[in-house]
């Protein structure tokens, strides 16, 4: 990950805890503050005043404070001394957020909205943007955050603006722009278990009308599991990216940028598995061993996990004067394969070796006003579509050849329409109303001719509308309160994972909000109090060798979010943030329990039965009551350089990975702590930091099924180098 010198600088968005408490970090730590990219010996600013952030979060420029909507912005400073370098790491900066793999898939939550199983045509509940382009694909998600500019946090559905699959919120990642100032960005670290990353950002003008970036990543390690077979450590992995910008102005109101990236990822970290609590279908056979521990593993079998994905970009910017159009085209071709050793142990229960294609096509078109007036507006189409196959889903049973199970394939056609619209009724007063109108078109097939039959092209269309209603009164320039309501939706699927073609309908969301926003001086703050009426809800458990996936329960959804900036001496930022959520399913009958079936001579002996239970009451997966983060940044001058200091801190309380509350995970928090200095000339920077420096043991996702309940944990205790060359 790369820091922005010359980008638009967003100041960091506060997540919060007290002052007090921030402080006890700052002596526990020894002093923490800010690892900023620039060799200045003070802020931009002066040490009254934070930066004004502007978001993109209603698909137009505004100011932060002034958009009706949760919004956690963070920007490329922030990241950076945070320890963030990848998306799944984005929850430690912003409270209400969790990214939790399944398997080598990655399952975001925003305030307990998340999905709870991946497969053939499914997707997030949480709609992660590349430079405005949709990322549909679950494996694709988990991308390195590289030359990134800026990243925004939406909480709550967003609908209206951004379609289908947002209906937890959106995840909103800005890179930088290629500048025709000659720029370059060179960094080389080393760190625990032997992690190597090498990076590059290059950017420069090739005429007075074209200017071009590239950035590049190369990234190794030994992973730290050991397995208690062999004695040696499995998760070694290598993974690298590069991508390219071409900025073409023709005019002084016209922009074209073309984008083109690769990325490949030979990485086992999220498949090397452990059992909870020694729950294994081979913890009956006489002398094996079921690794059930953080950090090891007893896989007979050695998990891979490879990935490889190509995404061509293009965006068009037009100023018309009287409004601005935008125009977005994307194409996405990723692949990937996985093997993994599903009952975790030496014994040969069960193993599957398969395939995934995906590839996606979208074209939005925006026109947005030029806000001179009490009216401002935001008109737009949008096409999406998506095909996904699992060409051969192969499995060895009690380690017999690999034979084939099931293929499938996923096709997913969406158009949609939407107009937002905002207008000043009195002084201060804001109405804002927009509806969305989508419709899908769904085809799926299936061969699964040894245990499920084999269906062809079974066809369904689900349309949508997704309104909201905003009141915003601006009690002065830098304080606002709304009241929103908005709806989002849940794609519907054909569940070809199930060997069915009776579709799942669409999930929707109800959600109220009442906000207030205050940005001044030395302080920005915000807080919120949220209500979701969740109905219709797709849940999904595995059974057997197949997930079943139907419309089973419904949910409310309550809390409170709460961010803080503070610049309280010069050189010194304080951040902090807290949320609290109460999630749970009002109605969920039928929910499926995991229990080993203990009985010698039983046909299942071994193997983990699934059971009917009643989970109404019971709190949602992915969902603690509880997470914060606080955060301090401080530069100084020294020996005529830059000295900066950075400490940032996440906690989450108990929360559950299933919807019966069998397997969970005790409250923890993680620590990261970073020390820079900048040459008097800014052209080095050199740190040392420590990511998870307590070295707190934590799960990060838990995966129940028939032969073997899985775990995997995060990574431990870290400490590196690093040295960036600037030009």
């Amino acid at each position: 990950m790369f820091d922005v010198d010359d980008a638009v600088r967003t100041a960091t968005t506060v997540r919060g805890w007290t002052t007090v408490s921030v402080l006890a970090l700052l002596t526990a730590a020894g002093g923490p503050a800010l690892a900023q990219s620039a060799g200045t010996a003070a802020p931009a600013t002066s040490a009254i005043e934070l930066e004004e952030i502007v978001v993109t979060a209603q698909r137009r420029q505004e100011r932060l404070v002034d958009v009706p909507i949760s919004v956690t912005s963070i920007s490329a400073d922030t990241l950076s001394g945070s320890g963030v370098t990848s998306v799944i790491d984005l929850p430690q900066t912003a409270p209400g957020l969790r990214f939790d793999y399944s398997g080598s898939f990655v399952q975001p939550t925003i305030r307990g909205v998340g999905s709870p199983l991946v497969g053939p045509g499914l997707n997030s509940n949480v709609a992660v943007y590349l430079d405005g382009f949709y990322v549909p694909n679950a494996l694709g998600t988990d991308f390195q955050l590289l030359s990134v500019a800026n990243v925004e946090v939406l909480k709550g559905p967003q609908g209206t603006l951004f379609g289908r699959n947002a209906t937890g919120g959106a995840v909103l990642v800005r890179t930088r722009e290629p500048s025709f100032t000659p720029t370059m960005v060179a960094r080389a670290s080393y760190a625990s278990f032997d992690r190597t990353n090498l990076s590059f950002y290059g950017s420069s003008g090739l005429t007075d009308k074209l200017a071009v970036d590239l950035t590049g990543y190369y990234e190794q390690g030994d992973g730290y599991v050991k397995n208690l077979n062999t004695g040696r450590k499995d998760g070694q992995f290598d993974k690298w990216a590069v991508r390219g910008k071409l900025l073409y102005t023709p005019t002084d109101s016209s922009s074209f940028t073309l984008t083109y990236g690769h990325s490949e990822v030979d990485d086992p970290t999220p498949v090397v598995t452990s059992s909870y609590d020694g729950l294994s279908a081979g913890s009956v056979v006489p002398g094996t061993l079921v690794a059930d521990g953080p950090r090891e593993t007893t896989n007979g079998l050695e998990a891979f996990n490879r990935f490889k994905g190509d995404s061509v970009f293009l965006r068009a910017d037009f100023d018309l004067g009287f409004a601005d159009l935008k125009s977005y085209t994307q194409y996405r071709d990723e692949r990937s394969r996985q093997f993994q050793d599903y009952d975790g142990t030496s014994v040969p229960i069960f193993a599957p070796d398969y395939r995934i294609l995906d590839k996606t096509v979208t074209q939005e078109l925006n026109l947005s006003s030029a806000d001179q007036g009490p009216l401002s507006w935001v008109l737009g189409l949008y096409y999406y579509h998506n095909v996904n196959e699992f060409p051969g889903f192969n499995v060895s049973l009690g380690g017999a050849p690999y034979a084939k199970f099931f293929n499938s394939k996923t096709v997913a056609d969406s158009y949609a329409a939407f107009a937002d619209v905002t207008y000043e009724l009195v002084d201060g007063l804001f109405l804002t109303g927009g509806l969305r109108y989508g419709l899908d078109e769904l085809d799926g097939s299936f061969d699964a001719s040894g245990v499920g039959g084999r269906i062809d092209g079974a066809q369904k269309k689900f349309a949508s509308f997704t309104p909201r209603a905003i009141l915003r009164y601006q009690f002065d320039d830098s304080s606002n309160v709304y009241l929103s309501f908005n709806r989002g939706y849940k794609a519907g699927v054909i569940p070809v994972a199930s060997f069915s073609t009776v579709p799942v309908s669409p999930e929707h969301i109800s959600a109220y909000e009442l906000g207030y926003k205050t940005a001044q001086g030395p302080l920005r703050f915000e807080a919120s109090a949220f209500y979701y009426d969740y109905t219709n809800l797709q849940v999904a458990a595995y059974v057997g060798v197949t997930s079943i996936i139907r419309n089973a329960a419904s949910s409310r959804i309550y809390g409170a979010d709460a961010q803080l900036t503070a610049r309280v001496a010069d050189g010194l930022d304080l951040t902090a943030g807290l949320v609290y959520t109460h999630a749970e399913y009002r109605a969920f009958p039928g929910a499926i329990a995991y229990r080993q079936d203990l009985t010698p001579g039983s046909p299942s002996f071994s193997l983990f039965n699934t059971p009917s239970v009643d989970a109404g009451g019971n709190v949602m997966p992915r969902s603690p009551k509880m997470t914060a983060n606080i955060g301090a940044t401080y530069t100084t001058e020294l020996a005529g350089g830059a000295l900066g200091l950075n400490a940032n801190f996440y906690y989450t309380s108990k929360f559950y990975f299933d919807s019966v509350g069998q397997f969970g995970q005790d409250g923890y928090g993680l620590l990261n702590l970073r020390a820079s200095w900048t040459t008097p000339s800014d052209a080095w920077e050199f740190a040392v930091y420590g990511n998870n420096v307590t070295d707190t043991k934590y799960r990060n996702q838990v995966l129940p099924g028939t032969f073997a309940i899985q775990q995997t944990y995060g990574e431990p205790a870290s400490i590196g180098v690093s040295a960036t060359y600037r030009y």
